[in-house]
């Protein structure tokens, strides 16, 4: 049995990275990857910023070259 493997070469919050994927991935893929919680998180998105229920519409897979800015909301007091 033969398994490919798909090289993405992307910039996550301005650091190069290069991921080796078994299928095509999502961005919600990429925030479980860096363990991130979708509900507490902004996406900046080649340029674009978008929230939880923005990304779930309208992002499709991720592509070679894209940027993204993970933004980890933070409460205090």
């Amino acid at each position: 049995m033969k398994i490919k493997f798909f090289l993405l070469s992307l910039s996550v919050n301005g650091l190069r990275y290069k991921i080796y994927m078994n299928k095509p991935s999502q961005i919600f893929d990429l925030l479980e990857f860096f363990n991130r919680q979708k509900e507490l998180v902004i996406i900046e998105y080649n340029g674009k910023i978008y929230n939880d229920l923005e990304l779930h519409n309208r992002l499709s897979y991720l592509k070679q070259r894209d940027n993204i800015e993970i933004i980890t909301i933070v409460g205090g007091g």
